[in-house]
């Protein structure tokens, strides 16, 4: 067998365009026929965007008289995904945090100290933790490549990012729940 250059090798992930979202978790058991269909195009806050598994935990097992290891044994590391998502869409806030967690609200707010005030309309936010299934699907820059990430569970908490002068974000963190059996990562190219 011939060696495998890295032109061979050649085969990237690369240029974050878009992150997708659904609720429903792909179904594994039958890996032809997929059904993709993206509830969100959520939008990511620039260089927040994180999928990286820690490194594995390593036991070592060693014995009087020798200086190596006599056994060794690992555990994989944990996955971590982040993003964050500046908006207080109502939609992404019932993502987030539940459908009972939004409350519609109306105030007015006196400003003035007149009595007169202004009326303001909007949504009140239940701090409540919800986890969030689902489907995550990285879109590459030339649209010809998915990243898709399946089983994932994440959580949201409410950020006002100092970065850019006080807009209300939400980051969620989490990982994803593998059963060891189905593919846990999808690459996928467009057909021609």
């Amino acid at each position: 067998m011939a060696i495998k250059t890295k032109k061979d090798l050649k085969d990237v992930f690369s240029g974050l365009a878009s992150l997708l979202y659904q609720k429903a978790e792909l179904d594994l058991s039958n890996l032809t026929g997929l059904a993709i269909t993206p509830e969100f195009d959520l939008p990511v806050k620039v260089e927040t965007f994180t999928l990286e598994q820690g490194d594995p935990s390593i036991e070592h097992y060693k014995v009087i008289g020798l200086p190596g290891d006599w056994v060794t044994s690992s555990e994989p590391g944990d996955i971590d995904l982040s993003f964050r998502v500046p908006t207080k869409h109502t939609d992404v806030l019932k993502l987030a945090y539940g459908e009972d967690a939004v409350k519609q609200v109306t105030a007015t707010v006196n400003t003035k100290g007149t009595g007169d005030g202004d009326s303001y309309t909007g949504v009140g936010l239940v701090l409540q933790q919800t986890k969030v299934d689902g489907t995550f699907v990285l879109v590459s820059e030339d649209k010809k490549n998915l990243l898709v990430l399946t089983n994932t569970s994440l959580w949201a908490k409410p950020v006002l990012d100092k970065d850019t002068k006080g807009v209300f974000a939400l980051d969620f963190n989490g990982t994803i729940e593998t059963d060891g059996t189905n593919p846990d990562i999808l690459f996928l190219t467009k057909a021609a």
